[in-house]
Parts: C-alpha cells; sequence; structure tokens
C-alpha cells in the first residue's frame, strides 16, 4: 500500500479524451520517445472521439454496495469551494459544493444548466444558481415609458408557470403581466423595465430564472438550488431631488428546477432550499422634495411594479424511503410579491402598488430510479455566504438593498458565526438602515473588525455591543474607514452595528461598504484546533486533534470509506465520542475497522465538533489499496504480481493479451461493446482458478508471439470465483491491471562475457528473444576493439527456433593480448540474409605485469617494485626523476625543483646557493634567509635573528625599541640602553620622545624643552615663544602687559588683550570696568547699558533696562504711553493725557480722540457718530442728535432708508439695502448668497438659488437637470448626458467605457481587466480570437491557419516534427525518425538514389555508380573472403583472388605447356575452355533466372556476381570468329562517368578508384 491523494483508479476502458490521453501516456511510459508520437496519431485519428462506457460514482453509504447511476455520469470529481461558471451538459462522478476557509463555493448558470452526476452535495452556505441569459422570449413583462414629469404605470412582472403580476397604475387597468407559458422545462423570462421619456433605461426589470436540471444517484442539499427570478428595481427619483416618485420595475419569473435520483435528501436540522420563486415587483419611489429646495408642494408617489410568476419544481427519487425532505427545509415556487406605491409629498397621490404573480408548482415522488442509498450525515451550517457580495449597488449604479437584509435590529442581525468573514458592496440604503452582526465572543481570543467606505458620500460610523446593550467599543472617525478590535473577556454573544451618521441637518446620503470580521488566531478564525489522521494500515489509524482549549469539552465523529473498483463504496461511521482536554491541548485515540480485499481507496476522515454542535475541524488521510502490478517482459512473457489476497478466498485471474488497434476497430464496429472488441482483437488469453494461503501470487506470462507490430495490450482481471465481471462498468472486479508494448523484431541477447586478462581464452553467452519458433537463423559474435576493428568471429551458425527466448550458447575467444576497452557484438539473421537486431556488451581487459594498476601499454616502468606506489605512468620514486636534475625522487628532497637537490640542516631550502630559494645557513635549520646580506638571519626566532632583516647596517637592538645599535648605521639609537628614548632632533641632549626618559617638550626646538604647566610654552624665558605664566596652564601671553593673560577664558583673562587701560567686564557688554581707562562703562553692573550722553541717570540703549526715551534731553526720560512726549509734567513737552492707550493717534498733547469730546456732547470723539452736533442739542449714545439719525448706520439717513435694519459694516444702495435684504429673481434666496441670481421665475432653487437649470455640480457643463450620471471626475469629457467614458458601461461587462479596449462584448461574457472577452482577444496577435485559437501563443512572424496555428505548432504527421521542421511531412513513424522527420524509406543519406530501408551500403561515395542494393563496386564482396571485389581477381572465388600476372588462372596454380606439346595441349586448353565456358554460362542462366531478389540476399550467400559476368562475357568474345571481331566498342562519358556498350549489347561503367570496366546492372 502506498498513501497517496489521488483518486480511485479508473476503469479500464475509459470513454472521455483526457482519459484516452492519459491512457496512451501509460502506454508509453516504457517505451521511446517514437512510440509515444504513434500513439498520440492512434489518438487522434482513433481513440478520442469513441463513446465508451463511462464508470460510476463512489460515495459514502452505511453499509451497502451501490449500483450504477445514470448512465451519462462522468468519472470524474468536481469539488467546488468558490465561485464557478458552469453552462450546459456537465458529467461527473462526484460533484460537491462546500465552503473553503475564506468562501463557500457556488456554481452560477446561466441559462441551462444540466448535471449528470453519480453524488451532488450542496453544503450550507453553498448554492447552485441559474439565471435566465440569453433572455427568454416568451411571457416577458411588458415595460414602461414615463412622461416628461416622471409619471407612468407600473412595469409588469414576468410570467412562466402562471402569469405575471400586472404594474400598478392609477386608474387601476393597466395590464402588462406576462403570459403563462411551458411545460415545466424551461427558463423563467425578464420582468418589464422603466424608461424615462427620452426612452433611456431607469429601472430594470428583475432577470428571469434560469433551467436546472440534475440526474444523479444520489442528491443531498443541505445549501441552495435556485432558479429564482430576481427583483425589479425601485422606482427611480429623478436625479434624487425634488419631484414625483418613478414607477417600479417588473420582476423576472421562475425558472425550472429537476431532480432525478435513487436518494434525495434535502435540509437537515437547518437549512436546504430549493427556489424557483419569481422576483418581487420594485416599489415605486416616493414623491420628494430635498430640503432647502422651493417646491409646488404635491408629487406623486411612483406605481409599483407587477410580481414575477413562480416556476417549477419536481424533485423525486426512487423509493419513498429514499426521499427525504426536511421540515426546515424550504421547497417553494411562490409568486413574487407586488411592487409597493411610492409615498407622495405634500398634497401628492400615494402610488400604486403593482399586482403578485402567481405561483408556480412544487411536486416530489416516486420514480423507477437506478439504485438505492443510504446519505451520510450533513455538517453544521454557516450564517454568511461565502463569498459574500452584497450587490449593493444595481446595474445602473443605484444603491440598493444589500443580500443581507433585512439585519437592521439584533433579532434579525446577520450571523457571523464562521469567522472570518469578509463583504464586499453592503450598502446602508437609507438613512433608517442599520445593518446588525452577531458575533459570539470567546474568552481570550482579540477581535478585529474593519468596515471601509467613502467619507466623502457619507460618513459611516460602527458600534460593538453586548446582547443587552452594554458598550464594548465603537467607531466614530472622520476618515474612511473604522477600526474596532476588543479582548473578550468571557464567552459572550456580541452584536456590531453599522450606521449613517446623521448630521444636524438630518438627512443622509446612501453608501456602499466593505466589512471584514476576524480575530488575531492564524487564518482569522474563532479557535485553533486542528485534527489529524493518520492511517497505518487497512485495519487501523490515529486520530490527534492539537491546539485545544484546555479543560474544553469536545465532540467528533469518524467515518471510514472506501471506494472500490466496479463503482462500488462502503462507508460507515466509527462513532461519535466526546472528551474533555483537561490541562492538555492534545488528545489522540486509535480506531480499528475492516476493509474489504479488493483494489480500492481507503479514507478515513475526523470531525471535531464544539460542546454545542458546531464543526471547528476536520483532518482526513487516504491511501490506495493495491493489488496487482503488470508488466510485459517481451514481446511474448510477462509478469503478474498479486498481493493483498484474501487468504482461502477462491479467486478467477483471467489474462489477455489483445491488439489494441483491433480493439479500437472493433470497438467501433460492435456498438462501443467492449466484449465484443476484446474477443475481436484477443491474440492469447487463460483464465487461473486459485485458492491462495498467503496473501502474495506471482504469475510468469508466456504468450502466442503477435503477428503485427501494431500496440498490443497486456490484461489482468482479478475476481472471485463464482462472479459473473462486467467489462463495461468493472462490475465485480477485484483488480485490474494492463501494460502496453510494441511487439518486438527477432533479436539475440548477449547474457554475458567474460573477460579475464589471465586466461588465454574467454566466453560469450548468448540466447535468442522473440524468436519465432520453428524459424531458421543465423547468428555470429565479434569482438571489436575500440576502434570497431574486429579482433575475433565466431563461425555463422545456423539454429532452428524451439523458443522464443532460447539459449544460443557460449562461444570461446582468444583473449586479446592489449588492454582497452573491447564489445562483444551480437548479430542475428533471418535465413535469406535480413538483420535482425543484435546486442553488444562491453568490456575492459588491463594487462599489468607488474601489478602496479597502470596497463602494460601505458606503463613507463614496467618492472615497478612490487608494493610501490606509483604515479599515473607507472613509476615509482625511485624510477622516476621527476625534475630531471639527475637525482631520481626517492633521493631527491625537491622532487619537482631541478635546481635543488639536498637539504642538510632539514629546514625546507635547498643547500645548492644557485637554486630556487636556496639556504643562505644550510647547517642552520633555525636560519635560511639573509636579505640584507648582513650574515644575520631573518627568522626573528632562530640562532642570530637580524632584529633588522632589510638593513644590512643594522642587525642589534638590545633595548628593542626598533633603532640599530650600531652607531654608524641607519637610524642609529642614540639610547641603546634605553627603550624610551633614541633620537634627539633638535640636539638639546633632551630625547625627541616626550614620554620617554627626559622627553623634550619641543624636539624640534632647541631653545625650548620644558613645560610645566602642559599649555605648549616653554618654560625657558629666554627660549622661543616663552611662557608669561609658567604655572598657569591657562594663560601663557600678555600682550598689553597688564599683568593680565591674553587667554580670555582662562585664569584672570584679558577682556581687552590688547587695551593696557581695561581688562575686567563684569557686565560682559564689551566696556572696560576702569573708569579711569579707555571707553569706560557707565553702568558697569548692567550689561544693557553702558552709555548716558545727557547724563540723567538714564541709558541710552533704547533695549536696555530703564532706557532713556529722550536721550538727548536731560529733561525728560519716561513715555509710558509711547505717544512721544514725555511723562515729566515739567520737562519739556510734557503728556497732558498720559494714559492714552496703545496705538491711538494723539495731537499735539498726546491726547487721542477717546479722551477728547470736541463739540462738547457728552460723547467722545471715537464713539461720536455725530462729531459736529451743534451747542445745546440732545443726543443719543452715538452722540448725534435727532436731526443727524441713521439707525442702521448704514449711511443712508433713516428718512430715506428703505431697509432701516441693515447690519452695521454692509454695503448697501441708495435705498439703504444691502443684498442680504434683496432677492432679485424671487427664488427665495437673498442675494449675498444666491449662486444664480437670475433663476427663472417659478423654477426651484436649491440653498445656494440655484434650479436644476442652471446646476451643474459635477462641473461637467451639463446642467444637473440634463445629467444622467451624477458625479463625473474632474476633468473627464462628457457626452450630452452629463456621462464621462469612466460613468458609462455600453456592453454591461463590469468594465468602463473609459478603461474598455473592447467595445460590444457580448452579454454575460467573462472580460479581463480591460473588457475584453475571449472572443475579442487575440494574444499572440494571429488574426485568430482567443476563443477560436487553439495555439495561443503563435510566434509573430508566423501565418496560422485557421485554427490560430503556424506549422512551427503543428505536427501533422505525428512524427514529434513540427511542420516547419519537418522535411518529410507524411511520415508514419517509426524508430529510425531522424531530426527532419523522415523515416529511412523517406530518405537517402548518401545520396546514391536508394532509399535508406533498402540501402545496403548506406554510406556510399557520392560520385560511385551503385546498385539496385546502393552498394557501389568497391562495397561488395560477393565471394565472402573479405576482399572487395574491385581487387579480387576472381570475385565469385572465395579461395581465390591474386592474378599477378593476369592470365585469368589464380597465382601458383599454373602449369605452364611445354612448347612441344602445343598441338595437343592447345586442343586441351581449348576444351577445357570451352567447358569453362558452358559452366560460366550455365551459371550466368541459373543467376538470371533466380527469383531472390539482390536485396534479400544474406551477406554470407554466395552467389555469381556481376565480375563473373562479365568475365564470361569476355571469354566469349574472345572466342568470336574474325567477323565478328570486325564489329567495334561503342565508348562515351555522360554526367561525368565512362560508358562502353559491346556490339553484343552488354553495358559497362569504368569504375575510377580500380580503373576496371564493370558489368551495369538495371535495377529491377
Amino acid at each position: 500500500m502506498t498513501k497517496t491523494m489521488a483518486m480511485l483508479p479508473q476503469l479500464p476502458f475509459e470513454g472521455d479524451l483526457h482519459k484516452q490521453v492519459r491512457l496512451v501516456r501509460d502506454m508509453t511510459e516504457h517505451q521511446g520517445t517514437p512510440i509515444k508520437s504513434i500513439l498520440v496519431v492512434i489518438c487522434v485519428m482513433m481513440m478520442c472521439s469513441l463513446p465508451f462506457a463511462h464508470s460510476t460514482p463512489m460515495h459514502l453509504m452505511d453499509d451497502a454496495i451501490i449500483e450504477p447511476g445514470p448512465p451519462n455520469a462522468g468519472t470524474t470529481n468536481l469539488t467546488v469551494l468558490s465561485t464557478t461558471y458552469l453552462n450546459g451538459t456537465h458529467s461527473y462522478d462526484d460533484l460537491y459544493v462546500g465552503c473553503g476557509v475564506v468562501s463557500c463555493g457556488s456554481i452560477i448558470a446561466t441559462g441551462d444548466l444540466i448535471l449528470n452526476v453519480n453524488t451532488l452535495t450542496v453544503m450550507s452556505g453553498a448554492s447552485i444558481i441559474a439565471y435566465d441569459q440569453p433572455t427568454n422570449t416568451a411571457g416577458v413583462g411588458g415595460s414602461i415609458q414615463m412622461s416628461t414629469n416622471y409619471i407612468g404605470n407600473g412595469a409588469g412582472g414576468a410570467g412562466h408557470t402562471s402569469t405575471g403580476g400586472n404594474g400598478g397604475s392609477a386608474s387601476g387597468t393597466n395590464s402588462n403581466g406576462g403570459n403563462s407559458y411551458g411545460t415545466g422545462n424551461e427558463t423563467g423570462s425578464n420582468g418589464g423595465s422603466v424608461l424615462d421619456s427620452n426612452g433611456n433605461l431607469v429601472s430594470s426589470g428583475g432577470i428571469g430564472g434560469g433551467k436546472i436540471i440534475i440526474n444523479a444517484d444520489v442528491i443531498e442539499i443541505y445549501g441552495t438550488v435556485d432558479a429564482s427570478g430576481q427583483d425589479g428595481e425601485q422606482g427611480y427619483r429623478y436625479q434624487n431631488g425634488s419631484g414625483n416618485g418613478g414607477s417600479g420595475a417588473g420582476a423576472g419569473s421562475g425558472g425550472s428546477i429537476l431532480m432525478y435520483a435513487n436518494e434525495v435528501t434535502i435540509g437537515s436540522a437547518s437549512g436546504g432550499f430549493v427556489l424557483a420563486k419569481g422576483g418581487n415587483g420594485g416599489d415605486g419611489a416616493d414623491g420628494d422634495c430635498v430640503q432647502g429646495s422651493v417646491c409646488i408642494g404635491m408629487y406623486d408617489g411612483g406605481h409599483g411594479g407587477g410580481g414575477g410568476s413562480g416556476g417549477t419544481i419536481d424533485i423525486r427519487a426512487n423509493s419513498a424511503a429514499n426521499l427525504s425532505i426536511s421540515s426546515t427545509a424550504t421547497i417553494s415556487a411562490l409568486g413574487g410579491s407586488a411592487g409597493l406605491g411610492g409615498a407622495p409629498y405634500g398634497t401628492g397621490t400615494t402610488g400604486t402598488a403593482g399586482f403578485s404573480g402567481g405561483n408556480g408548482t412544487t411536486t416530489n415522488g416516486i420514480w423507477a430510479g437506478w439504485s438505492t442509498s443510504n446519505p451520510p450525515p450533513p455538517p453544521p451550517t454557516n450564517g454568511i455566504p461565502n463569498p459574500c457580495i452584497g450587490g449593493g449597488t444595481n446595474a445602473t449604479g443605484t444603491i440598493v438593498s444589500d443580500v443581507l437584509e433585512v439585519n437592521d435590529a439584533q433579532s434579525t442581525a446577520t450571523q457571523a458565526s464562521v469567522l472570518p468573514v469578509s463583504c464586499t458592496e453592503l450598502s446602508l440604503h437609507a438613512s433608517t438602515d442599520i445593518d446588525y452582526f452577531e458575533v459570539q465572543l470567546v474568552t481570550g481570543v482579540r477581535y478585529y473588525v474593519n468596515v471601509s467606505f467613502s467619507h466623502a458620500i457619507q460618513d459611516v460610523d460602527v458600534r460593538w455591543e453586548t446582547a443587552t446593550g452594554g458598550f464594548l467599543t465603537s467607531g466614530t472617525s472622520v476618515s474612511d474607514n473604522e477600526t474596532l478590535s476588543i479582548t473578550a473577556t468571557q464567552n459572550i454573544t456580541s452584536f456590531i452595528s453599522v450606521f449613517p451618521y446623521l448630521s444636524f441637518i438630518g438627512t443622509t446620503n446612501p453608501i456602499t461598504y466593505n466589512i471584514t470580521i476576524e480575530t488575531d488566531n492564524p487564518g482569522g478564525g474563532q479557535s485553533l484546533e486542528l485534527a489529524y489522521v493518520n492511517i497505518v494500515n487497512k485495519t487501523s489509524a490515529t486520530v490527534s486533534f492539537a491546539d485545544l482549549l484546555t479543560n474544553t469539552t469536545y465532540n467528533y465523529s469518524t467515518v471510514v470509506a472506501q471506494d472500490m473498483l466496479g463503482n462500488a463504496s462502503i462507508s460507515y461511521n466509527l462513532g461519535n465520542g466526546t472528551f474533555n482536554s483537561s490541562n492538555s491541548t492534545n488528545y489522540a485515540f486509535g480506531v480499528n475497522f475492516s476493509s474489504e480485499n479488493n483494489q480500492s481507496t481507503l479514507s478515513v476522515r475526523v470531525f471535531l465538533y464544539d460542546a454545542s454542535g458546531a464543526l471547528l475541524t476536520t483532518g482526513y488521510d487516504q491511501i490506495d489499496i493495491d493489488m496487482m502490478a503488470i508488466e510485459s517482459t517481451s514481446s511474448t512473457t510477462g509478469e503478474i504480481n498479486l498481493t493483498n489476497l484474501s487468504v482461502g478466498t477462491t479467486y478467477d485471474l483471467q489474462w489477455m493479451v489483445y491488439d489494441d488497434r483491433a480493439y479500437f476497430s472493433a470497438l467501433m464496429a460492435n456498438n462501443s461493446s467492449i466484449a465484443s472488441a476484446l474477443n475481436a482483437s484477443t491474440i492469447d488469453q487463460q483464465t487461473y482458478t486459485f485458492t491462495p494461503q498467503t496473501e502474495t501470487r506471482d504469475y510468469n506470462i508466456t504468450w502466442a508471439g503477435p503477428t503485427t507490430s501494431n500496440f498490443h495490450a497486456f490484461l489482468a482481471i482479478l475476481s472471485v470465483n463464482g462472479t459473473v465481471i462486467n467489462f463495461n462498468n468493472s462490475e465485480n472486479f477485484s483488480a485490474f491491471g494492463r501494460d502496453y508494448f510494441i511487439p518486438q523484431l527477432p533479436s539475440i541477447v548477449i547474457s554475458s562475457v567474460s573477460s579475464s586478462v589471465n586466461s588465454t581464452t574467454n566466453d560469450v553467452t548468448t540466447r535468442g528473444l522473440d524468436l519465432v519458433v520453428g524459424d531458421t537463423y543465423k547468428y555470429r559474435i565479434k569482438i571489436l576493439d575500440s576502434g570497431n576493428a574486429t579482433v575475433a568471429q565466431s563461425p555463422l551458425t545456423t539454429v532452428t527456433a524451439t523458443y522464443q527466448g532460447m539459449s544460443l550458447g557460449t562461444w570461446n575467444y582468444t583473449t586479446p593480448s592489449i588492454s582497452g576497452t573491447y564489445c562483444a557484438l551480437a548479430e542475428l539473421y533471418e535465413v535469406d540474409g535480413t538483420q535482425r537486431i543484435g546486442d553488444t556488451m562491453c568490456f575492459s581487459l588491463t594487462f599489468d605485469s607488474d601489478f602496479d594498476g597502470v596497463a602494460n601499454e601505458l606503463d613507463a616502468c614496467p618492472a615497478s617494485p612490487a608494493g610501490a606506489v606509483v604515479d599515473q605512468y607507472g613509476c615509482a620514486a625511485s624510477q622516476r626523476d621527476t625534475d630531471g636534475d639527475g637525482v631520481n625522487d626517492d633521493m631527491d628532497d625537491f622532487v619537482n625543483d631541478p635546481s635543488q637537490w639536498s637539504d642538510q640542516d632539514g629546514d625546507g631550502y635547498g643547500d645548492n646557493p644557485n637554486g630556487n630559494s636556496s639556504d643562505a645557513f644550510p647547517s642552520d635549520g633555525t636560519q635560511w634567509s639573509d636579505q640584507d646580506g648582513d650574515g644575520y638571519g631573518d627568522n626573528a626566532n632562530g640562532t642570530f635573528p637580524d632584529a633588522f632583516p632589510t638593513d644590512s647596517t643594522q642587525w642589534s637592538d638590545q633595548d628593542g625599541d626598533g633603532y640599530g645599535d650600531n652607531p654608524n648605521g641607519n637610524n642609529a639609537d642614540l639610547w641603546t640602553n634605553d627603550s624610551s628614548q633614541w633620537a634627539d632632533s633638535d640636539g638639546d641632549g633632551y630625547g625627541d620622545n616626550p614620554s620617554g626618559t627626559n622627553g623634550d617638550a619641543f624636539p624640534n626646538e632647541g631653545t625650548q624643552w620644558s613645560d610645566v604647566d602642559g599649555d605648549g610654552y616653554g618654560d625657558n624665558p629666554n627660549g622661543t615663544n616663552p611662557d608669561a605664566f609658567p604655572t598657569d596652564p591657562t594663560q601663557w601671553a600678555d600682550t598689553d602687559g597688564d599683568g593680565y593673560g591674553d587667554n580670555r577664558n582662562g585664569n584672570n583673562g584679558d577682556r581687552f588683550p590688547t587695551d593696557g587701560t581695561q581688562w575686567a567686564d563684569q557686565d560682559m557688554d564689551g566696556y572696560g570696568d576702569n573708569q579711569a581707562g579707555n571707553d569706560p562703562d557707565a553702568f558697569p553692573t548692567d550689561n544693557t547699558q553702558w552709555s548716558d550722553a545727557d547724563g540723567d541717570g538714564y541709558g541710552d540703549n533704547q533695549g536696555g533696562a530703564n532706557a532713556d526715551k529722550f536721550p538727548n534731553d536731560n529733561t525728560q526720560w519716561s513715555d509710558l504711553d509711547g505717544d512721544g512726549y514725555g511723562d515729566n509734567a515739567n520737562g519739556n513737552n510734557p503728556d497732558l493725557c498720559p494714559n492714552t492707550p496703545f496705538g491711538k493717534a494723539v495731537d499735539s498733547t498726546g491726547c487721542a480722540d477717546a479722551q477728547l469730546d470736541d463739540d462738547e456732547d457728552g460723547v467722545s470723539n471715537d464713539v461720536d457718530t455725530c462729531p459736529s452736533t451743534p451747542p445745546g442739542e440732545t443726543v443719543d449714545f452715538n452722540g448725534c442728535s435727532t436731526t443727524e439719525l441713521d439707525g442702521d448706520l448704514d449711511g443712508v439717513n433713516d428718512a430715506f432708508d428703505d431697509c432701516k435694519s441693515t447690519s452695521l459694516g454692509l454695503e448697501v444702495d441708495a435705498s439703504g439695502c444691502a443684498d442680504s435684504e434683496k432677492d432679485t429673481d424671487l427664488d427665495g434666496i437673498s442675494d449675498d448668497i444666491d449662486q444664480c441670481p437670475l433663476t427663472p421665475q417659478g423654477s426651484p432653487a436649491n440653498m445656494f438659488g440655484c434650479s436644476a437649470e442652471q446646476r451643474d455640480q459635477d462641473e461637467d457643463s451639463v446642467a444637473d437637470s440634463d445629467d444622467l450620471c451624477a458625479r463625473t471626475p474632474a476633468g473627464e469629457t462628457v457626452d450630452s448626458n452629463g456621462c464621462a467614458e469612466s460613468q458609462k458601461d455600453s456592453d454591461n461587462d463590469a468594465v468602463s467605457d473609459a478603461e474598455d479596449t473592447c467595445a460590444g462584448t457580448a452579454p454575460l461574457a467573462l472580460v479581463d481587466e480591460n473588457g475584453c472577452s475571449s472572443s475579442q482577444l487575440d494574444d499572440d496577435m494571429d488574426l485568430i480570437y482567443n476563443d477560436e485559437d487553439l495555439c495561443p501563443a503563435t510566434p509573430t512572424s508566423e501565418a496560422p491557419n485557421g485554427d490560430g496555428c503556424s506549422d512551427s505548432q503543428l505536427d501533422d504527421d505525428g512524427d514529434t516534427i513540427s511542420n516547419d521542421r519537418d522535411l518529410c511531412p507524411l511520415t508514419i513513424p517509426d524508430p529510425s525518425l531522424d531530426v527532419n522527420g523522415c523515416v529511412s524509406n523517406q530518405r537517402d543519406s548518401d545520396n546514391d538514389a536508394v532509399l535508406d530501408n533498402r540501402d545496403d551500403c548506406p554510406g556510399t561515395n557520392s560520385t560511385s555508380v551503385v546498385d539496385e542494393n546502393g552498394c557501389a563496386l568497391e562495397q561488395r564482396d560477393s565471394d565472402g573472403d573479405n576482399v572487395y571485389d574491385h581487387e579480387d581477381a576472381f570475385p565469385n572465388d572465395p579461395m581465390e583472388y591474386l592474378d599477378s600476372d593476369g592470365d585469368g588462372v589464380p597465382d601458383g596454380s599454373q602449369n605452364m605447356a611445354s612448347s612441344e606439346d602445343s598441338g595437343s595441349g592447345f586442343v586441351i586448353y581449348t576444351l577445357v575452355a570451352i567447358l569453362i565456358l558452358g559452366a560460366l554460362a550455365g551459371l550466368g542462366v541459373m543467376r538470371r533466372s533466380s527469383n531472390v531478389a539482390a536485396s534479400e540476399s544474406s551477406p554470407f550467400t554466395q552467389e555469381v556476381t556481376a565480375q563473373g559476368e562479365m568475365e564470361t562475357q569476355m571469354l566469349e568474345q574472345e572466342a568470336k570468329t574474325e567477323d565478328a571481331a570486325e564489329a567495334t566498342n561503342e565508348e562515351w562519358e555522360e554526367n561525368g562517368v565512362r560508358w562502353l556498350r559491346q556490339p553484343n549489347g552488354a553495358l559497362y561503367y569504368l569504375d575510377t578508384e580500380s580503373n576496371q570496366w564493370v558489368v551495369y546492372q538495371e535495377t529491377q
């Protein structure tokens, strides 16, 4: 058994194209590439379109064996865990639509969906949905067109099983519901749409439901199967502004759902939906007046659309017991509800509701069925669809209610029971819309919620609370997303609410949002629990759980299943269990079970639940139980190995060998009957019946030899004795195996070759392979050297085959005497000389006389001492002188250096002073180098080392300071015993090293050497730069000689180093404190003042303390109010108003207007509106008398002011009115804020004073009244409707026209990000669209055919050579195929006009003339004496070849007749010549009458050749009479060949190599 995740092995005779290709691939795994090419051709020509029987499904069951399901079911499995689009008819074995980690599967069909499956499972949260696309034209609801003021009837609902509902109307007489149609086996149809007065679509009718037909063995629906019609869109309110409400659209009608199965289960504890309902009609929009608008007081509500008719549902099982419909399941084909009428505004009229669609039909019951079975228990449910795509925006861009509605309260909250949750395109479609999500919190887990939206459209807030309303957290930012997180402190139910923020005006904009709810656990789930299964063997497995919560109760269930050949499956529950994790995070247990000994897949699955039964995780493992391995070992032999047998059970093992091409031909001729096809194509078969005593059994099989070179199959079927097997569906197969082979030609195989160099002879043992019993063969064996020259050869031996693999014995050969690589070559021939398949086995011989591991031929030292280590040339150290210095390596201390050979002191340096790396101290092993030649060695660790190895003037350094002791040498040490000093640069007797003994602080200055205070200045007062303060390191100079150092930062530093009269400056203002010195400080302790020009005691610096405001007037110094007049009343120009407010203008006395009252009316000048009131008149608080009043101070006296309450500061006209007090265009908006001051009378304006005709909110130059696309992005060009390309989607492919590079995409076609479907794309730019392009990557420079394929992508003859490289385009491939796509019967490699498959001499010189076998004269050896005919004086006599004197008599055989016997001798000679001539002539006749073609002759058969014929003809010519001699020969040259025709018609050509005439034989 081997662990695998592969599917159950397929049936032996599979029918779809993919499986046939896989079959071909398996057939060729043990063949070469050319064979694979042939198989592809066979597949394309014969196999790939044949209708075969299909295997039937595998699924879980209690203890029953399943019978085949629907006849058209497939053999492959499909698992759907995300959105998958399927249309038309599809066949599967097991179709599973379930939920993964992040999403649930959903099959979406547009139109008809027909499923032929064995097992269909739709899990909770998963779905199969079908829509009516392309649109059904029957029963369509009536569309309507509204008037210019948006008034019109509601659109009609679509009909199907019943009629569709009529749309609402004021008169109640509207009749536009769709008619009923069909027989319950068709799609639904679309509801009517609503158009505006210009014919533009504003509300779309609902799409009809599709058609779903399911033929199955077992159907299990825990999720949803839905062919319902879609709702009509709600009425459209004109630009969402003021006006009448638009009418609602009609709904689509339900489609058809037909389920026919042996067993049907709908629903379990909860869930299970089969729906073909009609959609709901769209509600009429409300009449409305937008806040701030001027409305006329009445707008009508829109009329509702009609509901769609229900469809048809028919569910059938083969018995009542096998039809299980849960009480919680929903099977509904109800008609859709009517759309409601819209509410009016003001005194308008309420819209009229439409009418509901008629109900469809739902039936369930019994039918004949295929077989019975029981389903497995369903898994738990998940509350949110996955993927969760809200659909909050409809096709026209209007925000509508999303798929999770109604979830506007805790009681109807969306259940986020399985995390993580991620939903997009949810909507808050109304100001009252609040979306609730229920989340179960688990203690210790941290939860995160993120809600993203567009704040610019509408602000959205989020609140998180407990079930009792307790606050947990909230998100109330003003950004584009709200992020919340909490850590659960207890296990409680919580609710997340998402709602629009209501501003102070109380209105909101509809908006869409995305939400994610997850945890900090890996994967974002509620828990970390993991489940594992490990199958140990066929009867046991271990189950373990990890990352459990401690002290927690869990439930589990374990199921074992076995999917076997013959389409049988068994499964059963191993039991349920409960455990508490206690203090551990792990839990494990073992399970035991029984399994069938059948070629199958064994699986074990475990489900882990929490205490409430909610599924947490699953674990799974499977193994394959193998029972048979099969292999064809030759064309007539094979092996079968059986395992996992049941001891004591009697089996039948049936094997057969059949011709695969004959099989497929018979299959087509016998209506796809596999049994008939096998009977017609089998060349041998047998059945063994046995009862095994062990679990294993092996068979070696021999069968009759195939008679064709077609592919053949070696097939075996194992079954229990007494059962009847069915080839068409593998019924009762226990095991199955098959191997493919191509019959091989008879061949000879070398079994072994001995190769002992110590033996004078060795041997070669051979045997036959695939010999035809009774046929006669010839074989011989050659021993070839590395140059392929024959060094030994066996006789050509004839043998008659008695067995296909008979032994051909052992041949001894003389062992070669030269080392090298040799090969034994075995050659096999038919009796007629046709060569068959031979064999080669190579070996090495190494002759090594001195046993040093180097062959004699390569051994430069053939007599190396025994046991010596030798080099690659076979020489020991005592036999070689590697460096050629005359000293053998064993005595040479430097074997690779010819300049050195001795090293007395063993230091690795040679004693030869003239050699490389010579030793300067040959008898001192511690020294060898003396670079400076001073007699002291450079090795610091050696004897008498040189302290200065590169300085010949120094060698000793007693004090180790790096300076030599030789006073006459370089860098001599002045202090040889003082390591701290060595030089005195300035010669003052103090060493230069300042840190050494008596170090010189100034090594380059001979007048200074000491610096006690270390300030860098010498203590010698007579030296250079002496220190004026030798004991004070902070001072050293006194430039002005005042006794204070120049360093102002040092002790007693001189603040004025160049002024001998000043040195201190307490307040650091730059003026000296010595009043007798230069520029003394008048204020020595005040750093803000230093000068007092007028001597009044106040400083002249205006920015300093107590500054003198009048520095040149000693009578004034203060000006508190800053008006320029002194505060001293006794001084010059005193200030009469010393407290004037800052910034006020004053007069010449220092007084401001607020301090003056020129008209003496009791009101100061600064607030006196009437500053020149006549004396005696009573004034008001503004200083005005009754003759001067202007109540609103707008400059227009009250007597002439039409607007007496104008706000202060506003600009007024001559009538005293400001713009805020006028409304020129009478639109209710004052002129000051009226952005459209010329609004037409009667047109309602918004808060900015603009009517719809004047507004352009998106600034696209199209008035809002005409703008169908609000919010056009800035800068984009729009059409007459105000729509930019980015807002339009002309082909409804969800890609805006601005980004859509492929306009006119077909409806519902899948497109890429550029809006292009495969029928619009041509990726390889070959002018063939992708959907029709069979070769999607055609090179740009190549021209394609109608399928989009160029010659480099095609292989018409299936020989693996593309057409563009195929020089032979109609090849039937065989092993001689070359890289040019040609086989031997298409090639002429040596250009001799004889194709390779008939060319016995493939390497003929291009200038030679050849015979019909492709052989030139220089390539023939007619008598087989290894002397070519053109060199053989007797080409037909294997015993003779030399005739040195050219007399026609072999050398060494002549007996010259004496001249005395010339008379009688001549007679005898003549008679002998006549006899010879007659014999030769007779032999020539025999040759000409032979029916054995030259190409069929064995190379070892002796025949009369053309050379013999030529000699015969030449003898005949010599015997002719003198009359005949008068005839002349005809000779000429043609195409470079010299020809000769004799008078008797014989034709010869001149062989240029032998310079002899050769008779020409015409090719037969």
